[in-house]
This record gives structure tokens, sequence and C-alpha cells, in this order.
């Protein structure tokens, strides 16, 4: 049973067109599943949507940060651009209204809890801005993004750039060893690994971090290394 109403109570939006919406959280195995015949005949998978969503949230957040920082310069802009459009932080948001149980899977990722798998959730997330998009215009999308993104955008701080370029660029600068991220352990079900990473500068303290996905703990990893050695406010 799919589940429309809630999420559109959620998002504060009501479809016109139902099957755009549907689209937007259809994952690519439902083609090799048995579904309803209203499902195949409405909707295609999200890939697509998910192109244009990117480049609605990119020109959203651009347009806000522009007029946001009137007196940054461009290199300021791009750090926080780099963090409101990054998967992450369309994942949170994902998680944020619970995306999860709305994703249309296939029968066999639907057991397997794929609808938690934190680069599905940002690709769907990407999708429905673009559902929202071309069903309501950009002032629907652009009140979806500036909404869901509010609380990302108050900790967005110039200074926070991709922690692993920062801490690369911050070792080569004092002439140091460059950063070695392994990981430690992983733990979780397959569809649902959580990876402890740790990394490690010689002469200095090494520091460890979960997350969901090897790059997410590796750039958890590289910030706490930055906030240790203060290089990075906390």
């Amino acid at each position: 049973m799919l589940k429309l109403d809630d999420l559109e109570n959620k998002i504060d939006y009501v479809f016109k067109s139902k099957d755009l919406l549907i689209q937007s959280l259809t994952h690519t195995s439902v083609q090799f599943n048995n579904k309803p015949n209203k499902l195949k005949e409405s909707s295609k998978h999200y890939e697509r949507l998910e192109f244009l969503g990117d480049r609605v949230l990119g020109l959203v957040v651009s347009e806000y940060l522009f007029s946001a920082f009137p007196n940054e310069d461009e290199g300021d802009l791009n750090l926080r651009f780099a963090q409101l459009v990054r998967k992450e932080a369309c994942t949170q948001v994902a998680i944020d209204i619970e995306l999860n149980e709305h994703v249309i899977l296939g029968n066999n990722e639907q057991k397997s809890g794929l609808s938690n798998n934190p680069t599905i959730l940002g690709d769907v997330c990407e999708a429905l801005i673009a559902a929202l998009f071309l069903d309501g215009g950009m002032n629907v999308a652009k009140l979806f993004i500036l909404r869901h993104w509010k609380t990302q955008i108050k900790s967005n701080l110039p200074n926070k750039q991709d922690a692993k370029t920062a801490l690369q660029e911050w070792a080569q600068k004092l002439k140091l060893s460059l950063p070695i991220y392994s990981v430690i352990k992983t733990t979780g079900p397959a569809h649902a690994p959580e990876f402890t990473i740790e990394v490690t500068i010689i002469g200095k303290e090494k520091t460890i971090a979960i997350g969901q996905s090897k790059r997410i703990a590796e750039q958890k990893a590289a910030t706490e290394f930055l906030i240790k050695q203060q290089v990075w406010p906390r």
C-alpha cells in the first residue's frame, strides 16, 4: 500500500500528479518484481528525476547563499555550498521526513531493508525535489528545500569545507605525513552496515569515527581530527 497521503502531509504539499510522486519514490529494482498494474503503468524509477533534483537543489542553495552572505567571497560561498548539496545533506533530510517509509522497492530489496540505505535515501530525496519542481514549479521546490535544510543552513560555516580535504591541506602545510584512513571494523546487517574508521597522521593522536558508509565515517573521523588539533572549532 502506497502511503502517499502521509508523505504529502509531511512535506506540506499535495501533488497534482500522483504518478510523478510515485516515480520519485521508485527504485530500479521494481522493474524486476511483480507490482500492481497501476504502478507498472504509471511510474518509472527515480534516476532521471534524481539528475534534475540535484540541479534544482544546487540553484536554490546558490541563490540563498548569494543573498544571505553578501560580504563573502566566492571561496567561502563554495565551501558553504559544498556542505549543503552533498549526498549526506540529502540523506539527513530524507531521515528527517522519514522517507524510508515511502521508498518503493522490489520484493527482495524491501525484505532486506534497503529502504534504509543512506545512498538510496539521498537519491530519493533529490528525486522528490525534482518532482516538486515539475509538479508545482520552482517556488514549491524552493520552499521545501529552505524549510527542510533549515537546520543544516544554520550550522553551515564557511570554514567547514570537506573535512578530508581540509585535513590533507593542513597536514601538507605543516609538512606532516598524509592522513591514512583504515577500516577498524564493520558491524550491522549487509543492507545497513556501520563502518568504524581510524584516521592516522604520524606524530599525531589517532581519531576514530563511525558512519553508515565508509565515506561518511571518513568525513567524521577527519572532522574530529581537525577539532582535536584545534584547527576547527567544536
